[in-house]
């Protein structure tokens, strides 16, 4: 009879520490929790693949084998995602009720961005595989194609040189698959009289840009641009496009970096502490997965200050929008998580949440639920009960894995009393959306969702669900 194998004996504290202090330096230490057991040999060796690139040699390197001992000891054998078909209902005064697919093109389109105007009721539509920017407006069936670019990913609307016509600004990734390099850009479309753009690149050979908003930076009379640069992995920032001069119509910029992190989402300009001054927020994914505001102290000096930080880096921080969402005069910040590109996987903690400003410059976070796939948010009124409420999309590729009915790919949280937050299914199962935005598209006075498509074979760009009272029939 063979002898029983002695027991392995406990990692010891030395190592424990090691362990700790190596994978948790540059960022929040890793929670076991986050990934079943099967997966940690994989996100360790990513880990130090990590380590090896950044060139550093400052840190004493744990065994690999404790590594993923430390992490698999504490991992679940299955990281287990409630069900969308279980979860509780509540009824609702409203429905949702999808309309035809819009947009279509060739092959399957990437719907980055839905940039809805109520002025001029026109959607534009950004594609980041095909690099194209497209308008749309109510009662058409086809798309005007207003440009081509690199990999287009969003586009900000703004009178860039104060004539009362709308211009763009566009950031342009430079490639369609993740990678370092400097192809991205800023582009600057000036509209004329006669309805076309003058298009003008103010800045070449940047990082994967995902956006670009104008902004008084210095205070001087003139246009700056701030730059959310997501990059990859070696690649990315938060830059500044100072004016330096030159001409209105073709400003001299000059890059400047405010700040070296890479895996930068986005940024939004707004009076977040009620000074009257315009600070900046900006959210970062990757490692980092932080929500950041620059206070603005006058006269082109600000303060940065980290409101938010999600506790594990791998909770696949994805996209913001900044709103007073409590009707209290304080500006507050809807944010959501779940890009699930690294690592292909459902996660029980993807979802939306809402950070409250609480008045000096203190917040409050508020988990609101989940959303396999989290991309992207909006917000709006939508059963018309004088207060907001949130609707979010998700993009979770592998979901046609799993039986009908496992994940939800559209969600809405319906405000009540007390600010409490209930959560409503809009669509289950086609988790194909990276992209959603509200407008009135009927003209009915209910505002209506508005939703981007990533995956669908169709090469639908995008599609209206028409907010509808509950009790209308199909």
């Amino acid at each position: 009879m063979a002898a029983a194998k002695p027991p392995i004996a406990p990692l010891s504290a030395d190592t424990i520490v090691r362990i700790e202090r190596f994978c948790g330096d540059c960022h929040a230490m890793p929670l076991p929790s986050t990934f079943p057991k099967s997966r940690w040999p994989e996100e360790v060796r990513q880990g130090f693949d990590f380590y090896i690139d950044s060139k550093r040699t400052d840190l004493v390197e744990p065994s690999r084998h404790d590594v993923v001992r430390y992490f698999q000891e504490a991992a679940p054998e299955k990281v287990v995602v409630p069900r969308a078909d279980g979860m509780p209902t509540v009824p609702s005064s409203i429905r949702f009720q999808p309309g035809a697919d819009l947009g279509t093109s060739e092959g399957s389109s990437a719907t980055a961005q839905l940039n809805w105007d109520v002025a001029t009721r026109s959607l534009l539509v950004t594609d980041m595989r095909a690099g194209t920017l497209r308008l749309w407006q109510p009662g058409n069936d086809e798309l005007r194609l207003v440009t081509t670019g690199k990999n287009i990913c969003r586009v900000t609307r703004c009178d860039w040189n104060g004539d009362g016509l709308e211009d763009l600004l566009l950031g342009e990734m430079g490639s369609f698959p993740v990678g370092d390099h400097h192809a991205g850009c800023v582009t600057l479309m000036l509209k004329q009289n006669d309805g076309t753009w003058n298009k003008t690149t103010l800045a070449n050979e940047l990082a994967r840009v995902v956006e670009a908003i104008p902004i008084d930076y210095d205070e001087d009379g003139d246009w700056d641009v701030l730059v959310a640069e997501f990059g990859w992995r070696k690649t990315g920032a938060l830059k500044l496009l100072r004016n330096m001069g030159g001409s209105v119509n073709e400003p001299d910029m000059r890059v400047e970096i405010l700040d070296d992190k890479h895996g930068v989402l986005g940024v939004k300009a707004a009076d977040m502490d009620g000074d009257s001054r315009l600070d900046f927020v900006v959210a970062y994914g990757q490692e980092f997965e932080s929500v950041e505001i620059y206070f603005n102290r006058s006269a082109g000096n600000w303060d940065k200050k980290i409101i938010f930080k999600l506790p594990d880096p791998s909770y696949n921080a994805s996209a913001f929008e900044v709103v007073d969402l409590d009707n209290d005069g304080r500006l507050e910040i809807v944010h959501t998580c779940g890009d699930t590109m690294d690592a292909l996987i459902a996660k029980p903690y993807h979802g939306v949440r809402w950070l409250r400003n609480m008045g000096d410059r203190q917040w409050e976070n508020h988990e609101l639920g989940l959303l396999v796939g989290a991309l992207q948010p909006t917000v709006a009124d939508f059963d018309q009960d004088g207060d907001l409420d949130i609707a979010a999309v998700g993009l979770f590729p592998n979901a046609q894995e799993e039986t009908a009915g496992a994940y939800d790919s559209i969600c809405w949280w319906e405000q009540r009393e007390n600010l409490q937050f209930i959560r409503h299914s809009i669509q289950r199962d086609q988790c194909s959306h990276a992209a959603c935005t509200v407008g009135d598209v009927d003209g009915d006075g209910r505002i209506d969702l508005i939703v981007g498509e990533w995956l669908n074979p169709s090469g639908a760009g995008f599609r209206v669900f028409f907010n509808q009272p509950a009790t209308v029939s199909n």
